[in-house]
């Protein structure tokens, strides 16, 4: 399924924040969008979800705008993950499943793509294991690890993830960049970056600053032009 901007515009006390933005991902691509802080890509997430209503502009999934569809329907196939996920204060394996069927398996090899097997593993009650109240036994990085395994289990269409790895360490997040290659695999990925370890696998790179899109190719392109996304590659 692919996802569609039109002339999107979300504004903050008539202050746009996403301003005039139109992009396509296509079904199957592998996008990374970036940019300095606050230039509005968690807004476009925002606004991707329908958290935050849109000034003006339509959202499509597939070919049909949301309102034909409905958000419920959308929230359905698309899976995301924030820089600061939702937890309960429930087992390992609640704040895997929501509800859902699935069985140790399932939950196990999602944990292993995540990077998380063997921590949840040594756990006193594996995957019974309480986390606590929004997961205040577990750190930064296993708190985030766990959202982006509970989104594998979820198995969706569309997959969202927005500084998923921020509080993961270097060596940590290229790791698990690789591991959920096989996952993302034909699957219509955008990924909103604060560092650049993903980019080189993008498909498609969007450099967003000021609410727009400023410059847009894949890595090799993008560092020929030497542009933002050049300095930003060699401050990173």
């Amino acid at each position: 399924m692919s996802i569609a901007l039109d002339q999107v515009t979300k504004r903050y006390q008539s202050i746009p924040v996403v301003n005039d933005v139109s992009l396509k991902v296509e079904q199957g691509e592998f996008l990374v969008l970036l940019g300095p802080s606050g230039g509005g890509k968690s807004t476009l997430v925002q606004a991707l979800l329908g958290l935050y209503p849109v000034k003006s502009g339509q959202i499509f999934y597939g070919d049909a705008p949301v309102p034909e569809i409905g958000w419920e329907a959308v929230r359905e196939h698309v899976g995301v993950v924030l820089q600061h996920p939702v937890l309960f204060n429930d087992s390992v394996r609640a704040n895997l499943t929501l509800g859902r069927e699935a069985g140790d398996t399932t939950l196990w090899q999602a944990l292993e793509i995540a990077q998380l097997k063997d921590i949840i593993a040594a756990l006193p009650h594996g995957l019974d294991t309480v986390v606590g109240r929004q997961g205040v036994r577990l750190s930064g990085g296993q708190r985030q690890r766990l959202a982006i395994a509970r989104m594998i289990v979820a198995n969706p269409q569309i997959v969202i993830l927005d500084e998923a790895t921020s509080a993961l360490d270097t060596d940590t997040e290229k790791r698990l960049h690789q591991a959920l290659n096989g996952f993302l695999a034909g699957r219509t990925t955008l990924i909103i970056a604060h560092r650049l370890s993903a980019v080189k696998q993008a498909d498609r790179i969007l450099v967003f600053e000021s609410g727009r899109v400023v410059e847009e190719g894949d890595h090799a392109a993008l560092i020929d032009r030497g542009g933002l996304y050049h300095k930003l590659y060699h401050h990173a």
